[in-house]
């Protein structure tokens, strides 16, 4: 086994394409998320993530609290791309896109359990997926979320698979070993050496030298010990703490791939028995037959649902005032269509061969093989010890703030009774079926094509880890569809097992030895990257705070950032530059603290005050009848800004400050 996938690195090392495609999605990946980066205002939520950022990196405080949004990594993650590039949206976010690169760039590690076309065309999907690429571009926890969750199934494959570490997995290693030690160490040092700045960075030196040393060490030992493969259960454990540090959903998702790996024996169990064994095609034929015929009861029981179903689709991309997009509602049409074909004359073909498949290549991993690499005796006590010593090390780390707030490690227990509470309500009003309407309209060919792949790998029920992430991608699907909280980007969770088993399903259909076959795999990829590639550009570069558009929930709006541009605009006209006071009197006011943070006197009340020394003001239009009273002698209005959906703000400039143009607060009424 080992000189096997001795042979598969070297061959892969040499393959010319191989490489040219992983360096172009790759690019294509790199690109979509970092491009014009700061394109779109930063959403609610990015605001106070960025509030909470902003004292960290000036105070050095962050307290984790259970009730109050998520996890501490991404705050410690973007607190360093803040140090190196300054605290800016810039920043900020790239901390975020580049986790967005590396889940694309991890798919490349299943070449060996989803073949090389299956690899490439899932790393492809991520890639292009408009989900995933629209919330990489968010300084939010979703990412990261993601990129830990294939993380953790990267990991465990290749522990069960690798009898030595790669050069990766090293990297990795010393990477986890670094950020465990060294922010702690340097935080000593600052305390240490205060406000003398040669002793300090001569500490910080001397501490990053010391630090690189004990790693040296640590991972000799770690390689020594059964040539590294232990490296592979410590990266899986440290990627399964931080995912519980990223979000409270990690329990749904950790909780959904055990249950899969269990269905994975139930399924082999039942497609090996004599019911199957035997007449193997005419049961499954039978099996379908009934199964269609059910589901065609159900929809003629509902057919005013599946009416109404059918008419969102084409209002959604050709009706009312949204820009006619009737070509991608036939596109997505025929694409179903398509897939379908290819999955009768794939099951039609498992009649002559029983696979109609070429792919024994496929490295099927095993539960044995797992036992095996954990060893016998105290070779199996020590790792396990080791790996729940990493697991609870980081998450103490994270959740004490890096040992500076003791509680925050109980608040990470406390989250979850707080998280069931919270979880019961659907804040987006889309209904049980929000998921599959939201995947309907942004993410169609990734949902079709998971559909097809996860057939496949059911049918030919010995690919042990695609029928995992079928069960993983479409239990996580039916997990969310059935509790009552549902936002847009909870959608990413489930997004990507459907990336990976769509593109298994490409791969099998691509290696098969009929031809139909690989014809029907080529138009599906071509067919389905057309579409992809346009909605990503439609929902990330053209609509990105539409709220008609799914992901988009309750944005800013781009006219948002014209509010800011001109209070900076008058800050510099009154000569005061980020020395203005501005009273912030609106209720409804994130993100604007981020964009205001090198502003000390700006000030948010959130209701209204008395304010006549200030520059200017920001109301909200649900103040109107009371602005003239409270402001009318001193300010005039300069303009009305959206904020979001619903939310107009009024920015009051002092007279004697405001351009010739402005109104009186008076005229506000009968100008609008």
């Amino acid at each position: 086994m080992t000189e096997e996938f001795t042979q598969e690195e070297k061959s892969q090392s040499k393959d010319v394409w191989w490489i040219t495609a992983v360096v172009v999605i790759t690019s294509i990946a790199t690109f979509l998320r970092f491009a014009w980066l700061q394109l779109k205002p930063l959403h609610h939520d990015e605001g106070v993530n960025g509030h909470f950022l902003t004292i960290l990196f000036r105070e050095g405080i962050y307290k984790y609290d259970p009730s109050n949004y998520h996890g501490p990594d991404l705050y410690y993650i973007s607190l360093a791309f803040s140090k190196v590039f300054g605290l800016n949206t810039l920043s900020v976010r790239s901390s975020v896109a580049i986790f967005g690169v590396l889940t694309v760039v991890l798919a490349f590690f299943l070449r060996r359990y989803i073949g090389k076309v299956g690899s490439l065309t899932a790393a492809l999907f991520l890639a292009l997926s408009p989900g995933m690429v629209y919330i990489s571009r968010y300084f939010i926890h979703e990412i990261l979320f993601v990129f830990f969750s294939l993380a953790i199934v990267v990991a465990i494959l290749f522990f069960i698979e690798k009898r030595k570490a790669g050069i990766w997995a090293i990297a990795g290693m010393v990477l986890i070993l670094m950020v465990c030690f060294l922010p702690t160490s340097l935080t000593l040092a600052s305390k240490i050496g205060g406000e003398n700045a040669v002793l300090l960075w001569s500490l910080r030196i001397l501490i990053f030298v010391v630090e690189a040393v004990l790693v040296f060490f640590v991972m000799s030992a770690l390689l020594a010990w059964d040539n590294g493969r232990p490296i592979y259960l410590l990266l899986a454990s440290a990627s399964t703490v931080l995912l519980f540090a990223t979000k409270e959903t990690a329990f749904i998702t950790i909780g959904t791939m055990l249950i899969a790996c269990a269905c994975v024996w139930l399924w082999q169990k039942i497609m090996s028995s004599s019911l199957f064994s035997e007449n193997r095609f005419l049961t499954l034929m039978t099996s379908q037959i009934i199964i269609l015929a059910i589901i065609s009861g159900l929809a003629f029981s509902f057919r005013h649902r599946v009416e109404s179903f059918y008419s969102w689709m084409w209002v959604t991309f050709a009706g009312g005032d949204v820009p006619n997009q009737a070509f991608l509602f036939y596109g997505i049409l025929m694409l179903g269509i398509v897939a379908l074909i290819a999955y009768l004359v794939f099951f039609l073909d498992t009649k002559r061969d029983g696979s109609g498949s070429e792919s024994s290549t496929l490295f099927e991993p095993r539960c044995e093989d797992f036992y095996a690499g954990l060893g016998q005796g105290k070779h199996r006590a020590l790792i396990l010890i080791v790996s729940g010593l990493v697991f609870v090390y980081i998450g103490v780390l994270f959740f004490s703030s890096f040992f500076t707030y003791p509680d925050g490690v109980k608040g990470a227990f406390e989250a979850y009774a707080i998280w069931s509470k919270t979880g019961s309500t659907d804040h987006t009003q889309n209904g049980t079926v929000a998921y599959l309407k939201w995947l309907m309209h942004v993410e169609s060919p990734i949902l079709i094509l998971s559909a097809l792949g996860t057939l496949i790998a059911l049918i030919k029920a010995r690919h042990r880890f695609a029928i995992f992430t079928a069960f993983w991608a479409f239990g996580l699907l039916l997990a969310y569809t059935i509790i009552p909280y549902k936002t847009p980007w909870l959608a990413l969770s489930f997004t990507l097992p459907m990336c990976v088993i769509a593109g298994y399903g490409i791969n099998e259909l691509a290696n098969s030895r009929n031809v139909l076959q690989k014809v029907i795999a080529g138009i599906l990829g071509i067919a389905s990257i057309g579409i992809l590639t346009f909605q990503t550009y439609d929902l990330n570069f053209e609509r990105y705070d539409s709220d008609r558009m799914p992901y988009v929930y309750a944005h800013s709006e781009r006219g948002f950032l014209e509010l800011i541009n001109e209070i900076e605009r008058y800050a510099e006209k009154s000569g005061r530059g980020t020395g203005v006071t501005i009273e912030i009197v609106s209720p409804d006011y994130w993100p604007m603290p981020w964009y205001l943070n090198d502003y000390p006197k700006a000030n948010f009340h959130g209701k209204l005050v008395d304010a006549n020394a200030a520059e200017m003001v920001v109301a909200s239009e649900k103040q109107l009848d009371e602005l003239d009273e409270r402001y009318g002698a001193h300010y005039r209005h300069d303009g009305t800004y959206p904020l979001r959906p619903g939310v107009k703000l009024y920015l009051l400039v002092k007279k004697g400050l405001a351009d010739s143009n402005s109104i009186g607060v008076d005229e506000i009424r009968v100008s609008e």
